[in-house]
């Protein structure tokens, strides 16, 4: 569940990043059909972005530096100083089940919003008088103001509005580009990220931009502007907040008012469109992660990223019971008798001894390192390494693509060692791990 909520973090971030570029460069302009396509494709693009290092993994490879390597071989009891238990993960249970349960809550809360907002709707229209209508439905019922919903309008049964038929074409523009379908849409994606409070503004110029798209059509009918802009201030008194109305309908005759009356903005305006590349392509690099295996890559699915550490015994028919060294003890080094800490697990084993890969991944080094002798490093999903040190010889090269359990190197006494084992290593995006915690 963390990395479902790292990943709508994640999400949201991208969103806001590009929402606000919306607002600052392209609200105002009056390429309305361009701004509704825009606010669109935040949703997908937004959603993909923090996934595109899994569908567009990066060609370069990982740049590993090696540090010198300091502990000597394979130690054994005697030469113990001190014995360090690794320290028990804390079963601290209670935080992520109370967010996930905050978040899963608020989230129903949304849904059945929707859901009930639609069923009222549905309920309005079986008591409300239908008129056929060669574009469209027609009802007239107990409404405060017109409203359109999908292919139909709902009207005041009182007509208080004095109705004109340029309210009715204003409607009826809704319905032909299909603006429920981008409320809807956006209302579930609130309902999923609904943290993030730039969602709420969003979902307003959504709708704005809507309101402009159907004033245009209205005035291209030959509508006077001053007309029709008395048509929007007398029906301003009627309209009574209602929630279920306002939900797909919410009047903002200022910003109307304002981009009828405002000049259409110059054609060179539309590059400042082209700005959202640089950005969408600066943030996909920042999500790209290195090229990995390709079958560990497609078989995550984007939205529940599964961590699985590397597991696998490193050595060949090896055991606990070999291991000579565990992680975190504290040794003496064999000839400056300095007092080090221990950062893997020393496998006790003979001269060719297959050694393993333990999970499947990308070979970053497979050569010699100075003390560390021969030594492999391997690159794995979601920020995992595994080194393995003082090998007699390799069995795999540098770039190369390896699957868990594929025989990656041979058990040797290569660099700062004067007995035959294996030195392995489990890091997290640079942190030391205690490999024994994952061995299967």
């Amino acid at each position: 569940m963390t990395n479902l909520f790292t990943y709508l973090v994640q999400v949201s971030l991208v969103f806001s990043l590009l929402y606000l570029l919306y607002v600052l460069l392209l609200e105002k302009l009056t390429f309305h059909s361009v701004n509704r396509f825009f606010l669109l494709s935040l949703l997908p693009i937004s959603l993909l972005i923090p996934v595109s290092g899994f569908i567009l993994p990066s060609a370069l490879q990982k740049t590993i530096e090696i540090p010198l390597y300091t502990y000597v071989k394979a130690q054994t009891i005697e030469n113990h100083i001190d014995l360090i238990d690794p320290p028990m993960a804390a079963a601290s249970y209670g935080s992520p089940f109370i967010l996930t349960g905050i978040y899963l809550l608020v989230l129903g809360a949304f849904m059945f919003r929707i859901i009930h907002t639609h069923r009222k709707i549905f309920l309005l229209k079986e008591k409300s008088i239908l008129q056929k209508n060669k574009d469209c439905n027609i009802f007239i019922g107990d409404v405060s103001t017109v409203f359109s919903y999908f292919n139909n309008i709902f009207i005041p049964k009182n007509n208080e509005l004095n109705l004109s038929k340029d309210i009715i074409v204003h409607e009826k523009s809704h319905i032909r580009l299909h603006h429920s379908w981008d409320i809807l849409l956006s209302e579930i994606y609130l309902s999923i990220f609904w943290f993030n409070p730039l969602l709420y503004f969003y979902r307003k110029s959504l709708k704005s931009v809507h309101e402009f798209q159907a004033d245009r059509e209205v005035l291209e009918n030959g509508i006077k502007t001053s007309h029709y802009m008395q048509l929007l201030l007398d029906s301003l008194d009627l309209m009574k907040p209602n929630n279920l109305y306002n939900y797909f309908s919410q009047p903002i005759i200022k910003k109307r008012v304002l981009m009828m009356t405002k000049p259409k903005s110059l054609y060179y305006e539309s590059l400042k469109y082209f700005l959202i590349l640089p950005v969408c392509i600066v943030l996909i690099s920042a999500f790209t992660l290195p090229s990995r295996n390709k079958q560990q890559t497609l078989g995550l699915s984007p939205l529940s990223i599964i961590v699985i550490p590397p597991s696998l015994f490193p050595v060949q028919n090896g055991s606990l019971s070999d291991v000579s060294a565990h992680f975190g003890e504290k040794l003496k080094q064999a000839k400056t008798n300095d007092i080090i800490e221990h950062h893997g697990l020393d496998i006790r084993a003979k001269t060719g001894t297959p050694v393993v890969s333990t999970a499947s991944g990308i070979v970053n080094k497979a050569s010699m390192q100075g003390n560390w002798g021969n030594l492999i490093i391997i690159s794995h999903a979601d920020g995992y390494e595994t080194w393995y040190a003082h090998l007699h010889g390799f069995n795999v090269k540098q770039g190369q693509e390896v699957q868990k359990g594929n025989i990656i190197g041979y058990v040797g006494s290569t660099g700062r060692s004067n007995a035959s084992h294996l030195h392995y290593e489990v890091k997290l995006n640079g942190i030391h791990l205690n490999p024994i915690d994952y061995l299967e």
